[in-house]
């Protein structure tokens, strides 16, 4: 009976013997994304020695090495020609530096590909960044698919990340050389997960964007767009999202379909209590008082603060002598 194969989940390479199996999430900035969704879209072309755009991801590791956060990435251009893999070094290191005079904070924590599928020439890249600006640390490897593989038309871009784990003997070992075998770009992948960062008013931004994409005219009316009307559109979204879910718990608990165990855990975790009723009435006195309490707040800072410009002017028209015969 064969030996089982050991595949290793590192944060670092892992000498023989060791264990490195901590979990591994990748956090990719929205601002990120975007610049790279540009840029492929920018260098997209049909060219016989360019099958996909590939170039480097920028970012920091935690401290455990448990997370990954992507702040920025950059093309490096390529040629593939038969069995030949070429990749401008030279541009790849001197973009880094400029990255890292802006942000010391940076550092190559692995490459992208716009190839869905993990083929020879994926090792081969693995290979340049796994013992080049990633070492000793392995590289990530994030590949964005934003076409479909049969019409070729564009669709939402699918994200998936991997790291990797060198397959079979080491590149150092003495049975290879003796063997003669070329032990270079042979990796296996294994998918770990990976989540989006934005902020709130990114997704605001987003949503109207999205918004005026739908129109003809490509623009989207912000008038009329106050705290109030976002507070109102926010709570009709509520609402919607509660007659869902309720009509989800009903066919549920009825048993047409078959639950989902962690919607029921989501819900209990975050549902406490079952409010008996809602004075309507109530709640808009309470509310009022609330926002004329906030009013009222805003107003006295404002007037202690103009109080204190004033006794700054005010002292400044006394001389010191005259203060100290005072």
């Amino acid at each position: 009976m064969s030996p089982p194969l050991h595949i290793v989940k590192p944060t670092i390479v892992a000498p023989l013997g060791s264990s490195a199996d901590i979990p591994i999430t990748v956090k990719i900035e929205s601002s990120t994304l975007l610049q790279l969704i540009e840029s492929i879209y920018e260098n997209d072309d049909d060219s016989e020695t360019q099958t996909r755009t590939v170039g480097t991801l920028l970012g920091t590791r935690s401290d455990d090495g448990s997370s990954i956060d992507v702040k920025e990435c950059y093309i490096v251009p390529h040629k593939e020609e038969d069995d030949e893999l070429t990749i401008e070094e030279a541009y790849h290191i001197s973009t880094y530096h400029l990255y890292k005079r802006a942000n010391p904070e940076l550092q190559v924590i692995g490459w992208f590909s716009t190839s869905p599928e993990l083929d020879a020439y994926t090792g081969l890249f693995h290979e340049f960044y796994a013992k080049g600006s990633c070492a000793p640390y392995q590289p990530v490897l994030l590949t964005l698919q934003y076409r479909e593989e049969e019409s070729g038309a564009i669709i939402s871009p699918i994200i998936k990340t991997y790291i990797s784990s060198p397959v079979g003997l080491p590149t150092y070992s003495t049975i290879a050389s003796k063997l003669n075998l070329d032990k270079t770009g042979f990796y296996a992948f294994v998918p770990i997960p990976n989540e989006i960062s934005y902020s709130k008013n990114e997704l605001t931004t987003l949503k109207y964007l999205s918004g005026a994409s739908k129109k003809e005219e490509r623009s989207f009316d912000l008038e009329g767009l106050d705290e109030l009307h976002q507070m109102s559109s926010a709570v009709s979204q509520i609402s919607d999202l509660i007659k869902i879910l309720r009509d989800y718990a009903g066919r549920a608990s009825k048993g047409d379909i078959k639950g989902d165990d962690k919607i029921g855990q989501l819900l209990l975790s975050n549902l406490n209590y079952k409010p008996s009723g809602v004075d309507i009435e109530a709640f808009k006195k309470d509310f009022e008082s609330h926002l004329n309490d906030t009013l009222l707040i805003q107003y006295l800072a404002s007037c202690v603060k103009q109080q204190l410009d004033l006794s700054a002017k005010l002292t400044n028209f006394v001389a010191p002598e005259d203060a100290i015969k005072e």
